[in-house]
């Protein structure tokens, strides 16, 4: 989604300068970025943790050794835990891969308090035509994200999405930018950030940001 395409008054979800370290290490270097609702933008960096730590700076999970995260303007770590939702974070929101796909869904509804019935979990798996008992390491990568980023949409109070590193999956870049326009573009409209390697080819019209120093690219 092109940047001229999103309404300017939109809430906005701005990282500047942010840092964190662990000793000497980077876990997270000096990285900015800005994300209005309803667009889809990317941040790319070389794989690694960088991932997982911007995911958690952006939803204030994360303590900071510089810059800042702010939603409108407010930093507070509540107000970004509740508006910002990580789908699918390798060692933070990752299913387990062993766990039957239902038992997932059934706790990714009780998230957007939603009743876990048999009946409402029967029915999104078979919107993707998925068996009753089958393992979350079974599901195919594109149903995966999808779903679990339209539950994660549906938490209530929720205005921003991260997908991190999509490519781990082995999704192809159009296959993972066009599940994330349409999560931005349905109801209610989220941001969607998705994270990248430098080997992913970004479309023209989407905004890229890097993770790291420069700012955007």
């Amino acid at each position: 989604m092109s940047e001229e395409a999103v309404d300017e008054k939109a809430t906005t979800l701005r990282a500047t300068g942010v840092r964190a370290r662990q000793g000497v290490r980077d876990l997270l270097p000096a990285t900015s970025l800005t994300l209005r609702e309803g667009e889809v933008a990317v941040a790319i960096g070389p794989p690694g943790g960088g991932h997982t730590s911007l995911a958690l700076a952006l939803a204030g999970r994360l303590r900071l050794d510089a810059g800042r995260v702010a939603l409108d303007g407010d930093a507070s770590p509540r107000v970004l835990q509740g508006a910002v939702a990580l789908v699918d974070v390798p060692g933070v929101s990752e299913p387990d891969e062993m766990v039957s796909f239902r038992t997932i869904l059934g706790e990714e509804l009780a998230m957007a308090r939603q009743k876990p019935s048999g009946s409402v979990i029967d029915h999104w798996l078979g919107r993707y035509d998925l068996a009753t008992d089958i393992t979350t390491e079974a599901v195919a990568p594109g149903p995966r994200l999808e779903i679990l980023g339209r539950m994660a949409a549906m938490r209530p109070g929720t205005r921003f999405l991260v997908l991190t590193y999509p490519e781990r999956l082995g999704l192809p870049v159009g296959d993972w930018l066009a599940i994330a326009e349409d999560l931005a573009g349905a109801a209610p409209k989220p941001g969607v950030l998705v994270t990248a390697s430098p080997a992913a080819v970004i479309p023209a019209g989407v905004r890229t940001f890097t993770i790291g120093p420069t700012e955007e690219a």
